[in-house]
């Protein structure tokens, strides 16, 4: 038992030791050449562009989910699935703050599609069954 606490002793004294007398000496040492001395780039010195949004793995699927409910209602602008896929996809963007995106697809989908009763209620031009009637001339 006595030798187990003075083998401890030992190793606490040595590291202890060994620890103090490299203390003096300096961390990073001086480069009395400065042209000739090869320079290691690091990140801290980089400049960095601070105003990109960071992309979360979240907002990655989100993305990908809103392109393809817009592919979707692009192709079935006339179709009786056009509401469920507008509802879905009003439904993400009021969720996740994406109002403005929805808002140039429909202005968009708008343009691509001025005679189609979807687009143009979608993109809120017209509206259908308020209390006014459609014009057909």
């Amino acid at each position: 038992m006595s030798l187990k606490i003075f083998i401890a002793i030992l190793f606490l004294f040595s590291f202890v030791f060994t620890s103090v007398s490299h203390a003096d000496e300096p961390v990073l040492k001086n480069i009395k050449n400065e042209e000739n001395a090869d320079r290691i780039p690091s990140d801290r010195y980089t400049k960095k562009d601070s105003t990109k949004k960071v992309t979360s793995l979240k907002d990655k699927h989100l993305n990908g989910d809103l392109a393809i409910l817009e592919k979707n209602m692009e192709r079935k602008v006339d179709n009786k699935a056009f509401d469920d896929i507008y509802k879905r996809y009003v439904g993400l963007t009021r969720q996740y703050g994406e109002a403005d995106r929805a808002i140039n697809f429909f202005d968009g989908l708008a343009k691509r599609h001025p005679q189609s009763p979807n687009a143009l209620t979608a993109s809120g031009a017209k509206t259908y069954g308020q209390g006014q009637k459609e014009n057909r001339g």
